[in-house]
C-alpha cells in the first residue's frame, strides 16, 4: 500500500531526529567522563591503577568518536527538517498519510449491493 511508503519515510524522519538527540547526549556524557578520568588519572600515585584509568580513558575516546560520527551522519537530516519551510512539507506529507490511510480503508471496506435482485 502506499501509505506504507510514505509512513516508512516518516519513520526514517523520527529516527534520525531519535538518534541524533541521544548521540549528541551520549556524546556529551563521555566529554563530561574525560574530566573524570584526568583528574584521576592526575591524583592516582600508584602506577599499575593510573594505567587502568588510562584504558578506561582510551575506550571512553573511542564511545565518544562513534557517538560524533552518528551526529555528524544525523545532523544534515536533522537541520533540513528544522528549516520552517521543510518542516510545513513533513506537516503536509502527515496529513496526506492520513488522507491516504482514510481512502485505503474505505477501498478494503467496500461492498457493492446489487440494485436489481435476477431470478
Amino acid at each position: 500500500m502506499e501509505s506504507e511508503k510514505i509512513k516508512a519515510f516518516l519513520d526514517f524522519v523520527n529516527e534520525s531526529q531519535s538518534c541524533y538527540n541521544l548521540s549528541l547526549e551520549s556524546m556529551k556524557n563521555e566529554e563530561k567522563r574525560l574530566q573524570d578520568f584526568l583528574h584521576a588519572i592526575e591524583f592516582e600515585t600508584n602506577v599499575k591503577e593510573r594505567s587502568k584509568i588510562c584504558t578506561k580513558l582510551h575506550l571512553s575516546r573511542k564511545a565518544r568518536r562513534g557517538y560524533k560520527d552518528q551526529v555528524e551522519i544525523y545532523e544534515p537530516i536533522v537541520r533540513f527538517f528544522q528549516d520552517s519551510q521543510n518542516k510545513r512539507t513533513l506537516d503536509k506529507l502527515k496529513q496526506l498519510l492520513g488522507e491516504i490511510r482514510r481512502v485505503e480503508k474505505y477501498h478494503r471496506d467496500r461492498t457493492y449491493i446489487p440494485r436489481v435482485k435476477e431470478n
